[in-house]
């Protein structure tokens, strides 16, 4: 593939991506819609003593309010209060595309098959807040919405009607993911979360590089793959090393870029990141609860001779590159391994990315993401190596590493929801490695 159409793939998958971030509002309507149908589908009689409830209902946390307010009760609305908070977060991803348009350079929202040129994902976001009723919306069976259709000016002044535009429940899944790895990584509540999963690592940071004067620490540089929203990065970053984030998507990539540039104050935006699902809730007023962010404005934090980054791309394609042979002193991994196809292509790479001597920490655990993805086409992108601890260890010292620290660390939940009444505990392994000798990585098959 040519670079032009290696380029232009990869704007119309931006492209495409920012018009997800314009069909969450869409969608999620839709689906908090289908509860108020199974509401109005129960005898008269039922639907009294779900209206008569009293459990109370918070409002949205407002600006200059340090709680929400009671403002209801009741089933019915309970679902307003979500449809109200789905808007909201809305809101915010419109001012999370706005900001990320030039992201790639001009003119990067390409026309598909699906939607076209004239699918900006700000007017998905305002025709559908102005325009729609989300009982207008319907679920199909696919587990796809269709966004309805609404209409918009021409370019004479009269209505024209959009296009129907399918919208991806995957694609939606990975928004309101992002939105709960905000409250991991830019939030006061995810502090516990970070503490112990981050923690380790900066600790161990510091223990091998923490001798350098702070004026010199910049000269220390830090790779962390799968950095996510890139508080990781940024953590290291505020101790005076040198260090750049690596992140494969784009959702990710655009609401880290929206938070490490955009924020004037800390808490300054609000999410509703559990609004997704009614499931496993002790009150509405836990599923409804805001969640500030970020909790500390990033601007400042970094000392002048530190250098931060954030890098897009995916790890082997973009580190295997020549010019980053023994490039970085250390190699930043937390709950990274496992997603990939193959872990000696990881690890192949991260050896090239170091000196001897440089260090490889990690902390994670072993959730093969790509497991029972197969089929009959199994590769390359279905392709999935599954391996235990034990044989991870014993590959690690294979490719040019020695163990100097091994430990299982507590455990711990990810984007975990700390007053629901269903959690996932990960007990993840900490090992610190050093490399004692170059590996050549493989020809590819």
């Amino acid at each position: 593939m040519s670079t032009t159409e290696t380029l232009s793939k990869e704007k119309q998958h931006f492209s495409n991506v920012l018009k997800a971030f314009g069909n969450y509002l869409p969608y999620c309507l839709t689906a908090n819609d289908a509860r108020r149908r199974s509401f109005y589908s129960l005898p008269r009689a039922h639907q009294e003593l779900l209206l008569g409830l009293k459990e109370p209902l918070p409002g949205p946390l407002l600006h200059g309010q340090s709680a929400s307010h009671q403002v209801s009760s009741g089933f019915r609305a309970k679902l307003d209060e979500i449809d109200d908070r789905i808007r909201r977060n809305a809101d915010l991803l419109e001012q999370i595309v706005e900001y990320s348009k030039d992201f790639l350079g001009e003119g990067l929202l390409l026309p598909d098959e699906e939607g076209g040129a004239d699918d900006d994902p700000k007017d998905q976001l305002a025709s559908a807040r102005g325009n729609q009723s989300h009982s207008d919306l319907s679920l199909s069976e696919s587990s796809e919405t269709q966004a309805g259709t609404c209409l918009q000016p021409n370019g004479k002044g009269g209505p024209q009607r959009r296009r129907k535009r399918k919208v991806s429940g995957h694609q939606v899944d990975k928004i309101q993911s992002t939105l709960k790895q905000l409250v991991r990584d830019w939030s006061a509540e995810g502090r516990a979360e970070r503490e112990l999963a981050y923690r380790p690592i900066v600790q161990a940071i510091e223990a091998c590089f923490g001798h350098v004067p702070k004026a010199n620490r910049g000269e220390v540089r830090i790779l962390v793959p799968g950095a996510g929203l890139g508080r990781l990065a940024f953590d290291l970053a505020t101790h005076g090393y040198s260090c750049q984030g690596n992140e494969f998507s784009f959702y990710m990539l655009l609401t880290s870029h929206f938070i490490l540039n955009k924020t004037t104050r800390p808490n300054e935006h609000v999410i509703y990141p559990f609004i997704h699902s009614s499931s496993n809730w002790r009150s509405a007023g836990d599923m409804l609860r805001p969640i500030q962010i970020p909790d500390i404005l990033p601007a400042g934090f970094i000392p002048p001779e530190a250098d931060f980054s954030m890098v897009a791309g995916e790890f082997v394609e973009v580190y295997s590159k020549p010019e980053e042979g023994k490039a970085w002193d250390a190699v930043a991994t937390c709950f990274f391994i496992d997603t990939a196809h193959n872990l000696l292509r990881y690890l192949e790479v991260i050896n090239h990315c170091l000196p001897v001597g440089g260090v490889w920490i990690n902390a994670g655990p072993l959730l093969w993401h790509f497991e029972n993805t197969g089929g009959e086409q199994t590769y390359p992108d279905n392709l999935s190596i599954e391996l235990t601890l034990g044989e991870v260890l014993e590959l690690v010292i294979k490719m040019g590493f020695e163990i100097e620290q091994k430990k299982t660390l507590p455990p711990m939940t990810y984007t975990g929801n700390i007053d629901g009444m269903l959690k996932y505990d990960y007990i993840p392994e900490f090992f610190l490695c050093r490399k004692i000798k170059d590996v050549e990585a493989s020809p590819a098959v």
